[in-house]
């Protein structure tokens, strides 16, 4: 904690000197689409695991889920919610409004947190919590950074297994949503659709020996996730449970199937035509993952994707989250892969919010399902253009996208979408309006 204290004051002596909008530097990978400041105030000190009690844990913003999950599993303890790629850091995940297979009974990662440490614009140091300055600790979830700067979370624990159980079976696409849009008593749960006809769905549950042959990824040149699913779509198997957190992070999801042709990639990017990838080219085959799986983690992925200028990346690739309401998954599902003809396409259900998170794509009392579209879209629209209409029309259903991705919002609409006055608010009462930049320019302007 003495190590803490210096370094939280070192950067509130920082703030407090600086002149203009703060940005902020960190060695930790960014697991946006966009690109961060080069220069800023450094944050990279803020990595470190101040305590783990019995129900809950203390710890720095700049802590990867990685090294948290490797501690707590030694105490037989888990976060409620944790993100699938191994590099995303806690602060990251409360800034980012993170969810994964557990968020059908937690909600987002940011539901489960117990109260924040936050610098102000003005250097000060605050507590937030849902019983201290409410209106903040609900304000910074989704917010990337404009209304202050975390410096620590205390965040719930629960108790964990060795294992994780997981059952899989092929459905329709209209029995999988049927299937994930109704609550569910296990663990984990999620689907993948593959093609326009059907899908797989994935039920995990904590157990304390494997019921079922073990699958591993503790190599960079095992199997990916996906082409287990693909390969056995009626198969009960097992996991253990670290490998299972993060089991989506090796090939980031599929999107690391765009590694494996070199004509492919210069197709890409020279912009000539849109190669046709089939099933079978989800996952690289055993040689290619001994001789290049170390390339293929997430974190690498993402360093590669940041030395793209944006000019060429946000052409390249289509990468969205969108939150369906339940009662509309059905028409948002039918209507997105019309628009986008993009296969695999992973769904997640979510615990809605009733708690003032304005700027979090779950916020509202009901269940959504989180439709995660990754790849290159087959549209007469650029990549843009269909991004700016699938996240307009996501609108229309009474949904919200990610805002990681590129953003391209008007400001008329993002302030419809968005309750820009509540949030006006809070960046002049905490001090926010001169020292960070708006939401708006962040995620939009950028």
């Amino acid at each position: 904690m003495q190590t803490h204290n210096t370094t939280v004051e070192e950067i509130q002596k920082k703030v407090r000197m600086h002149s203009g909008l703060l940005h902020f530097s960190s060695k930790a990978s960014s697991n946006t689409l966009r690109n961060r400041p080069k220069d800023g105030i450094d944050l990279s000190k803020l990595t470190n695991i101040l305590e783990i009690g019995q129900e809950w844990a203390y710890v720095e913003p700049g802590v990867t889920f990685a090294n948290l999950c490797t501690e707590t599993l030694k105490q037989g303890l888990l976060p409620p919610v944790v993100p699938e790629f191994m590099t995303i850091t806690v602060g990251g995940a409360v800034m980012g409004a993170a969810l994964e297979s557990s968020s059908h009974r937690f909600g987002q990662f940011s539901d489960t947190c117990l109260e924040y440490e936050v610098i102000l614009g003005n250097g000060e140091v605050v507590q937030a919590s849902p019983d201290n300055n409410a209106d903040l600790f609900y304000g910074l979830s989704g917010s990337y950074g404009t209304l202050g700067v975390l410096s620590s979370i205390k965040l719930r624990l629960i108790k964990a297994e060795k294992y994780i159980q997981i059952s899989s079976q092929k459905l329709s696409n209209k029995d999988l949503i049927d299937f994930l849009t109704q609550p569910q008593e296990a663990d984990f749960v999620e689907g993948i659709a593959l093609n326009r006809e059907s899908g797989v769905a994935l039920i995990g549950k904590m157990t304390a020996e494997p019921k079922s042959p073990l699958f591993r990824q503790n190599r960079y040149w095992s199997s990916w996730y996906i082409q287990q699913v693909i390969e056995n779509p009626n198969f009960n198997f097992c996991m253990t449970t670290k490998e299972y957190l993060f089991r989506l992070d090796r090939g980031a999801f599929w999107m690391g199937q765009y590694t494996l042709s070199i004509p492919t990639m210069l197709r890409l990017l020279l912009h000539i035509g849109i190669p046709k990838l089939s099933m079978q080219a989800l996952y690289p085959k055993s040689i290619f993952r001994l001789l290049f799986g170390w390339m293929l983690s997430s974190g690498r992925l993402y360093k590669i994707w940041h030395r793209v200028p944006k000019k060429i990346s946000e052409n390249l690739f289509f990468v969205h989250d969108f939150y369906a309401p339940v009662a509309k998954a059905h028409e948002v599902f039918t209507h997105f892969i019309e628009q986008t003809e993009i296969f695999p396409i992973w769904l997640c259900p979510v615990k809605g919010t009733s708690s003032p998170q304005i700027f979090a794509p779950h916020f509202g009392n009901e269940r959504f399902l989180n439709i995660g579209v990754y790849g290159m879209p087959k549209s007469s629209l650029s990549t843009p253009e269909l991004s700016a209409k699938l996240e307009n029309e996501i609108t229309l259903f009474g949904g919200r996208k990610m805002l990681y991705s590129y953003t391209y919002y008007d400001r008329e609409n993002f302030s419809k979408i968005y309750d820009e006055t509540h949030y006006d608010a809070l960046r002049q009462k905490f001090f926010a309006e001169k020292a960070f930049p708006h939401i708006y320019n962040k995620i939009v302007m950028c």
